[in-house]
């Protein structure tokens, strides 16, 4: 016992672990939808016109509930809003399967937005809180991959369950699963992170200036300050220089979360749909399903964050930014494929490849917000950061059906990779300095 301890304390230290967790027993029954809602949308009394706005939900409302969510972590800790937040997730997913109708699925997925908001950014704290500096990358890693772990089994178990057992009876099953995490929670404690009371000895003088400038720099500079405080948690201990950094990588993690995460991701069964026809692929003479097919994409794409641990390990070794400018071109070269016409099997297969960059992009990105994140204003900063994530990701399927009411998937493609594009300039501008120098840059 001792000994596996060890063994573990080497992988991740022990409350990341039991976070991690959490996080990928409760996530699988909010993965199992986006596989079998797309491909069974008449057996759950929702119109197709409807499916856009049931999977963004959880993801609007999480840009309310990001910053709530730092306010009770902050009033009470994890332990006791974690319990409570394993049950109410447990019970979204009890309702996927049992509630029929638009409003039933839709608070079910607002209720779960409001959870996940929760989880992820206790996964944040517990991994900046507990783990080494210099490890962030490969310990974001860990989380990501963990829950990641969760949505495969979610996406294929349940895909499973749901052709084998039926609508109601699989979702109580991955509920049921879910539901064996509610004792980790007592075992993480109750350690809440102290806000940051900022005096002259902690905060250097030339950065004191600049948060009490005079009054004439003070008023021309306002409205820039006040946009900066609606895009980022104001930070008076952060210099200009990372106070623009943190904005590219929050603009850049918007971006992929957008077009990777939101239109990729639910649109690709309309694709496959679109291009197979009803009838789906034979392979080997093989028939097989546009539902299946699009389960074994789906679970491609969150089977690739599972190396999210050794992606973040590479990260902390050699450097965020380069991780990042080799990753990110993958990602684009795959929506280009994509918005190809003729190149189907070749897009196709370039999306594991996509998924892994996408991964790799991801946990970059998280640790270098972390590091640039005061230690002592970490939740909210987090919380911020993690509100740019969820505007990426909610709108990319919202706006995605909407606009393919009157375009096709291939102009849809070629906007995403243009946004892409776009967004890596952004962050190469930010960090020019590391990127012509070949430096690394600071976590603090």
């Amino acid at each position: 016992m001792i000994l596996g301890r060890a063994a573990l304390q080497r992988v991740a230290p022990r409350r990341v672990v039991l976070m991690t967790a959490i996080v990928g027993a409760v996530i699988m029954g909010d993965s199992m939808l986006y596989n079998v809602l797309p491909s069974n949308i008449s057996s759950f009394g929702v119109s197709a016109g409807l499916v856009g706005v049931i999977l963004s939900a959880n993801r609007f409302v999480r840009l309310a509930s990001n910053p709530v969510a730092a306010w009770f972590f902050q009033r009470f800790g994890l332990d006791r809003p974690l319990l409570l937040v394993i049950l109410v997730s447990v019970g979204t997913t009890v309702v996927y399967g049992a509630g029929h109708g638009f409003v039933v699925l839709l608070l079910a997925r607002l209720l779960w937005g409001v959870c996940y908001s929760m989880l992820r950014l206790g996964g944040y704290l517990v991994v900046l809180e507990d783990g080494q500096e210099s490890a962030q990358g490969r310990l974001m890693g860990f989380f990501i991959g963990g829950q990641r772990t969760g949505s495969v089994v979610g996406v294929l178990l349940g895909g499973f369950l749901f052709d084998v057992t039926g609508r109601t009876a699989s979702f109580l099953i991955i509920a049921a699963l879910g539901l064996v995490s509610l004792p980790i929670p007592l075992a993480l404690g109750r350690r809440r992170p102290r806000p940051l009371k900022v005096t002259a000895a902690s905060v250097p003088a030339n950065i004191l200036e600049e948060v009490r400038p005079k009054k004439v720099r003070s008023q021309m500079a306002r409205p820039h300050s006040r946009i900066l405080d609606l895009l980022l948690t104001p930070a008076p201990e952060l210099d200009r220089m990372k106070v623009r950094r943190l904005l590219a990588v929050s603009v850049t993690v918007s971006a992929f979360y957008f077009a990777m995460n939101g239109v990729l991701v639910s649109t690709l069964g309309f694709f496959l749909s679109e291009e197979l026809g009803e009838e789906g692929a034979s392979i080997g003479g093989v028939v097989i399903g546009i539902a299946t097919l699009n389960g074994l994409f789906l679970a491609t794409s969150w089977a690739s964050a599972i190396a999210a641990p050794y992606l973040g390990y590479v990260a902390d070794r050699f450097g965020r930014e380069r991780v990042i400018a080799i990753a990110a071109p993958m990602c684009l070269v795959s929506l280009v494929l994509l918005a190809s016409p003729g190149l189907l099997w070749l897009s196709l297969l370039s999306l594991p490849l996509a998924f892994v960059s996408l991964a790799a992009v991801n946990v970059s990105l998280d640790a270098m917000a972390g590091g640039l994140a005061p230690r002592n204003r970490r939740a909210k900063v987090m919380s911020r950061y993690a509100t740019w994530q969820d505007s990426g990701s909610a709108l990319g399927p919202l706006l995605a059906y909407a606009v393919l009411e009157f375009t096709s998937l291939t102009w849809v493609f070629a906007a995403n990779a243009l946004l892409i594009c776009l967004a890596f300039a952004f962050f190469v501008l930010a960090f020019r300095g590391e990127f012509l120098n070949g430096r690394r840059t600071p976590l603090h």
